[in-house]
């Protein structure tokens, strides 16, 4: 049956258009894109009609990092309630960690992963597939074999390959299956503690680790990137130095992209100036002027995409004292009104920041959609801009409630996910 979401502001990041109207899916593929005046709701025969309520309609969200736990540690979070919070969180398309028990590092485990998400319905999980067989940095993983299962990139997870020339060799045989290398970047021989090292770090005598970790990881990632032509993805880059490292590689060519999570554009090293465990993420959050210069390398172009880096923890691995506490925070429900926060602040334009969560990890992956056209994946999210709300445990749908921002107002949030032309989410309930 043909449906139509109607009364809504439709926001098309490929092409930055913005105008009223109603769109049109039949079996999960746009048909129809109109403009029409706030309020027009007409209900032709044939057609089931959505009111859109006014809210702003773009395409779904794709997250290219997170972690959903299972197999091994389902009761931080599964495949089933972390496709149910992404999908809370206006996505369509998740990549999670391969740091599961056991490892995603062979075919088996790839496999059990799609089916978890296949019997879960909700969202199209990707498997990332680690590069070294149980994250131990030592020998290859199974990369041949989970390119036949469905893994869409290789990832260490939050590990560092301390072996230099190892992960050259990964990186050369990923690009036999043309898979993409995601990497995180902290050089541990640098790093002393889960805080910035700063003003509030020792001001608070809290274990640090300078901007420079990331700084040296980043410089050896781009240089392999260059050396081997590995089409290579630095996740969720944290300081000015890395931004800076990543606008030059490009300008050189080097076939680099790189990502931010909304929390290091949102929040600084001020938030665990109170030895709060729910702010404790890695890589920590740092200066002012580290977040101003993420903020800016998003809006030139340096940094592509947006990840929620959703960790979920249990209540034992974050109520302790700062420095024993896990490092992460359920995320992926937040990404969203965090941003609005940001743009409604005039510090982050719209476009620039749906570009970054629907558009660039598409294309990064080589996924189809991201536009919102007849013949496109009727993918989509319908957010509420305006609408004031506060964070409490409650509100969140993913198994876990550890977040930084635990009690904060918001302006705005996801208001109906659109998979396939199926709603996944509908925060009204039925409609």
């Amino acid at each position: 049956m043909r449906t139509r979401l109607a009364n809504c502001e439709i926001l098309d990041p490929e092409k930055g258009k913005r105008f009223w109207g109603f769109v049109e899916w039949e079996d999960g593929i746009i048909t129809t894109v109109k403009r029409a005046g706030p309020g027009m709701v007409d209900e032709p025969d044939g057609i089931k009609v959505i009111d859109g309520r006014g809210h702003l309609l773009t395409p779904s969200f794709v997250d290219l990092y997170a972690d959903f736990c299972e197999p091994g540690n389902e009761s931080r979070e599964d495949v089933a309630s972390g496709s149910a919070a992404a999908a809370a969180g206006g996505y369509t398309t998740v990549c999670i960690s391969p740091d599961t028990s056991p490892v995603i590092d062979g075919a088996d485990t790839a496999r059990f992963v799609l089916e978890r998400a296949a019997r879960a319905g909700l969202i199209d999980v990707k498997p990332l597939g680690a590069l070294s067989k149980n994250l131990a940095g030592e020998s290859m993983a199974e990369i041949g074999e989970m390119a036949e299962a469905g893994v869409i990139a290789l990832c260490e997870a939050d590990k560092y390959i301390t072996r230099t020339g190892f992960l050259r060799r990964c990186m050369e045989y990923g690009t036999n299956f043309r898979l993409p290398i995601l990497l995180t970047n902290e050089d541990p021989t640098l790093a002393s503690g889960m805080a910035h090292e700063g003003f509030v770090s020792t001001i608070r005598g809290l274990k640090a680790t300078p901007a420079a970790a990331e700084e040296a990881a980043v410089a050896r990632h781009v240089a392999l990137a260059e050396l081997t032509g590995a089409q290579t993805h630095l996740l969720k880059i944290s300081s000015a130095a890395a931004v800076r490292i990543v606008k030059d590689a490009k300008k050189r060519g080097v076939p680099v992209t790189a990502s931010v999570t909304a929390h290091h554009l949102a929040l600084t090293e001020q938030s665990v100036a109170g030895w709060d465990p729910a702010a404790k993420v890695w890589p920590p959050c740092r200066s002012e002027e580290d977040r101003k210069a993420l903020l800016a390398g998003l809006a030139d172009g340096t940094i592509d995409a947006i990840v929620s880096d959703h960790a979920p923890r249990s209540i034992e691995d974050k109520e302790l004292e700062f420095d024993l506490a896990v490092p992460g925070a359920s995320a992926i429900e937040l990404v969203w009104p965090i941003l609005n926060r940001l743009v409604l602040a005039e510090e982050l334009d719209i476009v620039i920041a749906l570009r970054a969560l629907a558009l660039a990890p598409r294309r990064l992956l080589g996924l189809p959609g991201g536009s919102i056209t007849a013949g496109s994946p009727a993918d989509l999210v319908l957010l509420d801009r305006a609408t004031p709300w506060t964070l409490d445990r409650a509100g969140l749908v993913s198994s876990s409630k550890n977040s930084p921002f635990m009690g904060n107002s918001f302006a705005g949030r996801t208001e109906m996910t659109v998979r396939g032309g199926k709603v996944t989410f509908a925060r009204s309930g039925g409609r």
